[in-house]
């Protein structure tokens, strides 16, 4: 019996090469495809994929928050992410919300298809930690002291004021934080930073 997956990923290409491989496989067939999240969540419930991989930057909804949601709702179908964001800064939110893998999108395709055929078979497959993996560190000296401000919940006209730059510039560079990140929001840059012992 094949494995019955659904795909969500905003990218056609990715999508079209993820459909392409697993067809190759031989195991697997595609049932469904999602370009943003909330299509995804439908596609969960009404299809009962035997695995949906997820993408964490999906417009609608985010990836993270179609899995809570299904968890939310009883849906326990096992959900991958597939994402470009290294698992250092989102493999632990998707244990905690319920996902049972995470795959980079830089790894070569065996990796990823022996970690979707363990998601498949019910067992986890998450790249192990490494102690000394710390997403903070590619950020620059006033980076640094912009996310410092941040975490402290300073508003960005005090920030710009104590370091003597624009209330525009301090904008730019908590986009830039939150982009090296991979995070959307200052409450996900928190929980990164705790997890992290930063504050």
């Amino acid at each position: 019996m094949k494995i019955r997956v659904v795909i969500a990923d905003d990218h056609e290409v990715v999508r079209q090469g993820l459909r392409d491989m697993l067809s190759s496989c031989g195991d697997f067939l595609v049932i469904g495809e999602a370009a943003d999240g909330l299509v995804a969540e439908r596609l969960a419930e009404s299809l009962g994929p035997d695995l949906l991989i997820l993408d964490v930057a999906l417009p609608g909804r985010r990836g993270i928050e179609v899995l809570e949601s299904l968890r939310a709702r009883g849906v326990r179908t096992p959900v991958m992410f597939f994402s470009m964001y290294p698992a250092t800064q989102y493999a632990d939110y998707v244990r905690r919300a319920g996902g049972q893998g995470f795959v980079s999108k830089d790894a070569d395709s065996q990796t990823l298809i022996d970690a979707l055929r363990r998601v498949a078979s019910g067992r986890s497959a998450f790249p192990p930690s490494r102690p000394g993996d710390d997403p903070f560190t590619g950020l620059s000296s006033r980076e640094a002291e912009v996310l410092a401000g941040l975490l402290m919940g300073t508003p960005a006209s005090e920030i710009a004021q104590r370091l003597g730059i624009s209330a525009k510039s301090v904008s730019t560079y908590r986009r830039r934080i939150l982009d090296k990140l991979g995070v959307e929001s200052n409450a996900e840059l928190i929980a990164l930073a705790i997890h992290h012992g930063k504050p």
